[in-house]
């Protein structure tokens, strides 16, 4: 489908009129795109055509992600691998800039980089064209679903999804936006869940963004994660990548690179612990827990039982589970 086929409707009446109060930053509110009505800010509607039909290589890698599901650590681990385990580089060179974010610039107004620098503004609003002319082999980040990636599915690249328990997601992500300068949310935890559930999140509905990383997981080019995994056996899935990658490392190597990702020391290290250039964001609310169960801090008994229960009911129809 070409993107100018793509429907694309304003969000309107009470659920835009509400969102514009809880979120602030985003003035010129929402639309859905698409069949499956994809939830993005509006700027979405006026550049997401470069994302859409970006020019991919055989041999670039993506990872594809929900927003909060462990995309950061896997970056890491992914860009060490399959370099050789290039930790000098890795110290030397930003994640942002090695593994750059490639939709940071459609999601987000001009307005809202105001206290940034001029030079991190503009890195920001290139994140596509930084992209675009990497030097292969290129690594590149995107929260998008794979429905508004299609040159990425078509491709023979690389694909590693990762997915997380949405109890995690919908907790980590409501205090990413809650702590985010840029974000601001200003709701209550039962609100965003009510909203993530409704589809009423960036990047929404969460179910479908899953099922169709779940529905290509055996495609010899894509890898599927779950966080939950990485977390329970860091050195096999450490493995795994190795093996995805071609590449093998000896017990002593993928012991170093699991104490490189320690959540400690992630959170120390100046390459990874920042969102973006610039970002006004504490590198413990980027880089916060590094565990799974969290979501148990934040949900009352009767929004859990109701959140159980939306997901229950979307794993009906498939084979979809994860780990306990």
């Amino acid at each position: 489908m070409l993107f100018e086929d793509l429907n694309v409707e304003r969000v309107t009446g009470e659920p835009a009129g509400e969102l514009l109060k809880l979120l602030p930053n985003n003035v010129r509110g929402f639309v859905k795109i698409g069949k499956k009505k994809w939830f993005m800010p509006y700027k979405y509607a006026e550049k997401g055509e470069k994302i859409y039909n970006f020019e991919t290589r055989p041999d670039d890698t993506w990872i594809v992600t929900y927003p909060r599901s462990g995309t950061t650590v896997t970056q890491e681990l992914i860009w060490l691998v399959a370099n050789d385990l290039n930790f000098d580089e890795a110290y030397r060179r930003s994640l942002f800039d090695r593994f750059p974010f490639v939709d940071l610039s459609i999601i987000r107004d001009g307005h809202v980089f105001a206290d940034y620098s001029p030079n991190d503004h503009a890195m920001i609003q290139q994140c596509v064209e930084r992209a675009r002319d990497l030097p292969s082999p290129r690594f590149i980040k995107s929260h998008l679903p794979l429905d508004l990636l299609p040159t990425v599915v078509n491709n023979t690249c690389k694909i590693i999804y990762v997915a997380r328990n949405p109890k995690d997601v919908v907790a980590s992500f409501y205090k990413f936006q809650k702590n985010h300068k840029l974000l601001q949310y200003q709701g209550t935890f039962e609100q965003f869940c009510n909203y993530f559930m409704t589809n009423h999140i960036c990047y929404c509905p969460f179910w479908e963004h899953v099922k169709e990383g779940w529905a290509m997981k055996h495609r010899p080019n894509t890898l599927f994660l779950f966080y939950e995994d990485l977390i329970k056996d860091l050195p096999g899935n450490i493995r795994k990548l190795a093996e995805f990658f071609g590449k093998t490392y000896s017990d002593e190597q993928i012991a170093k690179l699991a104490e490189h990702v320690n959540i400690d020391n992630f959170r120390k290290n100046p390459m990874i612990n920042q969102a973006a250039p610039g970002s006004p964001l504490k590198p413990e609310d980027f880089i916060r827990q590094g565990k799974t169960g969290g979501w148990a801090e934040v949900f009352t008994p009767e929004l859990e039982k109701r959140f159980d229960k939306w997901i229950a009911d979307n794993l009906k129809d498939t084979d979809l589970r994860f780990p306990s």
